[in-house]
């Protein structure tokens, strides 16, 4: 086990020790294991596929989904909860929202600034914690997402408070949740309806001609309830993905001695950052609710029970991922399975392309600095939703002139 794997195994056992264990343990187990009380864990990518593919066995609203969880909180127009010709309807319509030129514009305006200082501060050769720039950038990515008009003399505060909200809200699900209690549905509305007064604001001021996704929604001829479910799901699941995630990336590139590669060979961006997802996986579990008897290659799911999609499990596997917990910036991913932790059919992320994008504009402004990248310190998450660090210090470390 060499370095960068070393610190990827702390990474998930230091977070929640005991979901690890039981996973871990099913994926050692076989391809799908049922676990009582909690539902098939499925191991193997091949299955995962059929299973994300086959919404006649398998849908996201049902009892022991996820989008049964946020229907009770956010109603119903938040797409992971949805299924059928409406669902079908409403993502088709948003594929045109989501374009490449909009996702542009959008970062650029809200991270432009940050980005720059933060390269500034590299460059300058001062210690920065990865994190907590982190932190601000997808915090500011969720207040244009919403169109939140932040005070200029208390923008760490608007950010702060955005931050908690996400991890508030994500904080809400777990493994062996059916439903919400009576307390996690009253925290999940007071969440709700704080970024909803945000959204209306923004959906009804009709003066305002910034880059929100809520704006552009409302453009395009969303009503206020499909633009509040959308614009909250996507907002939520981007902010603590990109928060924890882009750092970890970073110590893999870092740990296995290939930031160096990278920088001498751009054009191993995109397998970078597809690699760094593999590992770093997007979406820890994805959840479905088996709603018809089936055989899924070979295995039996019976309805009633839930289909846990373990991406940290299926990513790990030796057929599919040749010495798979290696990161390896040239590796050809199968491209079944190269965007795989986003999801795939008709509940594919709608914000993959958002995700990426933004990890090449971080990725771009790191390999933009010349010279040895030091990790000084580094804390771990502990009980968080996502795994990876809560701090990560590094600096610029300069070559010694002769």
């Amino acid at each position: 086990m060499d370095k960068a794997q070393w610190n990827e195994w702390l990474v998930y056992l230091l977070n929640r020790p005991l979901a690890y264990g039981l996973l871990e343990l099913s994926r050692r187990l076989g391809e799908v294991v049922y676990v009582p009380r909690v539902g098939y864990v499925i191991s193997d990518a091949e299955i995962a596929l059929d299973v994300l593919m086959d919404t006649e066995h398998f849908d996201s609203h049902s009892p022991g989904s996820l989008g049964f969880l946020v229907t009770q909180a956010l109603g119903p127009y938040a797409l992971l909860n949805m299924d059928g010709p409406e669902h079908k309807d409403l993502k088709r319509r948003l594929q045109e929202v989501f374009s490449s030129k909009y996702i542009k514009a959008l970062i650029g305006s809200a991270t432009n600034d940050i980005v720059d200082e933060f390269r500034g501060n590299l460059l300058a050769g001062r210690v920065v914690d990865v994190v907590e720039f982190m932190k601000d950038f997808s915090s500011r990515m969720a207040c244009e997402l919403i169109g939140v008009r932040v005070d200029p003399h208390n923008e760490r505060g608007a950010y702060a408070d955005m931050f908690a909200l996400a991890t508030e809200f994500t904080a809400l699900a777990g493994l062996g949740k059916r439903s919400l209690s009576d307390s996690d549905l009253k925290n999940a509305k007071r969440i709700v309806e704080r970024l909803s007064a945000h959204i209306r604001e923004s959906y009804e001021d009709k003066d305002i001609r910034d880059e929100s996704l809520t704006q552009h929604m409302r453009s395009c001829g969303f009503t206020f309830e499909e633009a509040k479910g959308v614009v909250i799901i996507v907002m939520i699941g981007a902010t603590e993905l990109i928060t924890y995630g882009m750092p970890r990336v970073l110590t893999l590139l870092v740990d296995s001695r290939q930031i160096g590669k990278l920088r001498a060979r751009p054009e191993l961006l995109e397998r970078a950052v597809d690699e760094g997802f593999r590992l770093v996986t997007p979406s820890n579990v994805v959840l479905r609710a088996v709603v018809a008897d089936c055989q899924i290659r070979g295995h039996h799911f019976r309805k009633g029970r839930r289909a846990l999609i373990v991406f940290n499990n299926i990513m790990k596997q030796e057929k599919h991922f040749p010495h798979a917990t290696r990161f390896d910036i040239e590796r050809a991913i199968d491209p079944r399975f190269r965007r795989l932790p986003f999801g795939a059919g008709a509940h594919t992320c709608l914000g993959t392309g958002l995700a990426i994008a933004e990890a090449r504009k971080v990725l771009a402004a790191l390999l933009s600095v010349e010279g040895e990248y030091e990790i000084l310190s580094r804390r771990y998450n502990r009980g968080q939703t996502y795994p990876g660090y809560s701090s990560l210090l590094i600096r610029v470390r300069w070559p010694r002139l002769p």
